[in-house]
């Protein structure tokens, strides 16, 4: 599977659209049925590529995103079908060294990458090969439907930093707008080694974000209503970043 890569700009944050509330969630958000797994112990389970500048691959029951020279472009795979509200839960260890770096996931995603594509030319030559099959004609050897490739960077980031700071964002194209500016936590684990569990929340216009199981922020944003799911990377600084995360499980966001 090809496609362009996939990066965009990462802006320094410049102003807070609502603040992080310390005492809890305003919202409570139950967890429903698991919509996606992945154990990453299977290729072609979620989007793989290579590129010049950075790679996404399977790997031993890791995902793993390695940017080869930071320039604050965010690379990321994602996978699955076109949900709309999600908990999104992940483990993550930090293996380069440097601080100067970012990691999450993303949910509400535009694309369609790994979903099967079905077109009524398929359809009809699915037709043709049956009727031909019924007649002892010849056979007909049809592909399997394409895997479609496509995303151009719309969608909702929920990012760590090495040096323990956190934040929402809105991507849109290219450009990345922050819904919460950077935080620094004691939360977040950090130096090479460090594992974190993440958990995104996507329900209707509400966005919340939990780091070890402790809420940090939540935002309200209306901009994107349905999408894939995401990990993504990106460094600051020329020495690059690799990540590896585990565990991905996709689940049913529903509002109390």
């Amino acid at each position: 599977m090809t496609r362009s890569p996939s990066t965009l700009l990462l802006l320094p944050a410049l102003f807070l659209l609502l603040v992080a509330c310390s005492s809890g969630p305003e919202r409570e958000i139950s967890v429903g049925e698991t919509l996606l797994e992945r154990d990453f112990s299977e290729s072609n389970s979620f989007e793989e590529g290579i590129y010049t500048n950075a790679s996404l691959r399977i790997d031993d029951g890791r995902y793993l995103i390695r940017v080869n020279s930071g320039d604050s472009e965010i690379w990321w795979g994602q996978w699955g079908d076109t949900l709309d509200n999600v908990v999104i839960d992940v483990d993550v260890e930090q293996i380069s060294e440097r601080e100067e770096a970012a990691w999450g996931v993303a949910c509400r995603l535009r694309g369609q990458v790994g979903q099967q594509m079905e077109s009524e030319p398929l359809l009809e030559l699915l037709a043709l090969g049956e009727a031909g099959q019924e007649d002892d004609g010849p056979d007909v050897a049809l592909e399997p439907p394409a895997v479609a490739a496509i995303a151009n960077g719309d969608g909702y980031l929920f990012l760590i930093q090495g040096s323990g700071n956190w934040g929402i964002f809105r991507a849109r194209g290219r450009d990345v707008f922050p819904l919460s500016d950077w935080t620094a936590s004691d939360l977040v684990q950090r130096g090479p080694g460090a594992r974190n569990h993440l958990r995104a929340v996507c329900a209707d216009d509400y966005l919340a974000f939990f780091i070890n199981e402790e809420f940090v922020a939540e935002v309200e944003d209306n901009s994107f209503a349905n999408g894939q799911v995401g990990l993504a990377a990106t460094s600051f600084n020329r020495l690059g970043v690799e990540v590896g995360f585990e565990n991905l499980v996709v689940s049913e966001a529903i509002s109390s």
